[in-house]
C-alpha cells in the first residue's frame, strides 16, 4: 500500500503550541518541495525549517494511540472537568461534551481562566460567550459570582 506524507507547521510560543496541517502528498519529495514553498510565504519564513514536519501514513491503518491515551497532568483534566460541572450548572444545561456548541464553550473559557487574573474581565467573557446559552440577559453580578466561583476551582 502507498504511503503518504503529511506535512505541517508547529511551533510553540509562551508555552501555546500552534500546529498547522499544510498538505498530504503522495511522496516524501512532493512534501519536501511544498515545505521549500512555504518557507518563502509570509509567516512561515519568519521560523526556522525545523518547524515544519514530514510524516509518513499508511491510508485505512491505525498509527497512534492504538490502546487510547492518557492525560500527562491529571490536574488540568479534573479542574478541566470541575469546570464543566459547574458550566453545566450554570447554564443550566445537562454536561454533553458531545455538543460541540457547548464543549468549545467550555475550552474557551478554561483558556480564558488560565490567561488571565481578571475576576471583571472573566466576568465579562462569561456574559459575552453565554448569551447563547442564557434566554434573558442577567445583570453584570450575576457573571462576577460565576466568574469568582470558577476561579476558585
Amino acid at each position: 500500500m502507498q504511503e503518504l506524507y503529511l506535512l505541517s507547521h508547529t511551533y510553540e510560543i509562551n508555552g501555546y503550541e500552534q500546529m498547522k496541517i499544510l498538505g498530504i502528498y503522495t511522496s516524501y519529495q512532493n512534501a519536501e518541495q511544498a515545505k521549500q514553498r512555504y518557507l518563502q510565504q509570509e509567516g512561515f519564513c519568519n521560523f526556522p525549517s525545523h518547524c515544519f514536519v514530514i510524516e509518513s501514513y499508511i491510508p485505512d491503518k491505525d498509527c497512534n494511540w492504538k490502546d487510547g491515551f492518557f492525560i500527562t497532568n491529571p490536574e488540568v483534566y479534573q479542574n478541566f472537568q470541575k469546570l464543566s460541572k459547574k458550566l453545566s450548572e450554570f447554564l443550566n444545561l445537562k454536561e454533553d461534551w458531545e455538543n460541540q456548541e457547548y464543549f468549545e464553550l467550555l475550552q474557551e473559557m478554561s483558556w480564558k481562566l488560565s490567561d488571565s487574573d481578571n475576576i471583571a474581565e472573566i466576568a465579562e467573557f462569561i456574559e459575552r460567550m453565554t448569551k447563547n446559552f442564557l434566554p434573558d440577559k442577567q445583570p453584570k453580578e450575576f457573571y462576577l459570582k460565576f466568574a469568582e466561583v470558577i476561579w476558585n476551582l
